[in-house]
């Protein structure tokens, strides 16, 4: 029985005897601030990053006849500026897990913060009923979340900051995507229901205990990667569906939204395992 639990453990949380790739993220402990190098590197990927957003923003309002621009650039702006700062305040945390310094950003946390600083093009986008662009955005974006991890893996590139801010800006995109298409019509009620309650259990829920016990296990899960996975495939098809084939298939529409409102409810249980096994754990 106890060999059952330490696996249900595993499945749900990551929880292991001698974690690969985990970080506890403890309060008070935040690396070595003195990395000029890190902040050096990390300040001209994000400017890189910013202006190359400058340009599929233009791209992007240029289609849709530059619908809202104020509202957009605003946001937008204020979007990024909110990720770099957050992340330049963590620069401690460019390391890798065992506490050596890291001297330069590395590619994995620039497709990580591309991935972020895209999310209001993608939002926008959607907003707008643009399927047909939105699918291969949701495409691209989505792909960056595979690529920076294996490629963090594969050349032994992960750090600190790679293990925290990966997660985060996944949380935000599954927020900002299905909150958007549930108000656009494109998912239930339902889904929109569960999306807000997940992100609430996640986030809400890591910074209570981080108050709370001090400490939060930051760590990928085998069912959280496959759940998020089918996830990523289902929304892909659903926007595909509606984007590039309209009209086409109603029944298989239908029963794609049906699986993707399944996946999030899912996913809402994965935050409640995660969270019990961190109150369960010794800070």
């Amino acid at each position: 029985m106890g060999r059952f639990w330490e696996r249900l453990a595993y499945v749900a949380a990551g929880r292991r005897r001698e974690p690969e790739n985990a970080f506890d993220w403890i309060r008070g402990s935040v690396g070595s601030r003195e990395n000029p190098d890190g902040m050096r590197s990390l300040l001209h990927a994000g400017i890189a990053l910013a202006l190359l957003c400058v340009v599929i923003d233009l791209a992007v309002l240029w289609r849709h006849a530059w619908s809202a621009w104020p509202l957009f650039a605003f946001l937008h702006t204020a979007w990024v500026a909110a990720i770099l700062i957050s992340t330049v305040l963590n620069v401690g945390f460019l390391e890798t897990l065992d506490g050596r310094r890291r001297p330069g950003l590395g590619g994995p946390n620039v497709l990580t913060l591309l991935r972020g600083f895209a999310l209001p093009v993608l939002v926008y986008v959607l907003a707008h009923r643009d399927y047909g662009l939105g699918v291969f955005l949701y495409g691209a974006i989505t792909l960056t979340d595979a690529v920076d991890g294996w490629w963090a893996r594969r050349y032994d590139l992960r750090t600190k900051l790679g293990v925290v801010l990966d997660p985060i800006m996944d949380a935000f995109l599954h927020l900002s995507v299905f909150v958007t298409l549930g108000l656009v019509g494109l998912l239930s009620p339902v889904a929109l229901i569960l999306i807000l309650s997940r992100s609430g259990l996640v986030l809400l829920g890591s910074g209570l205990l981080y108050l709370w016990k001090g400490q939060v296990r930051i760590q990928p899960t085998p069912f959280g990667k496959g759940t998020g996975l089918l996830l990523a495939a289902a929304t892909f098809l659903l926007l595909g569906l509606r984007g590039l084939f309209p009209g086409w298939a109603p029944e298989v529409v239908e029963a794609t939204r049906t699986l993707v409102t399944i996946l999030l409810g899912l996913s809402v249980l994965h935050a409640v395992a995660i969270g019990a096994i961190n109150l369960a754990r010794r800070g």
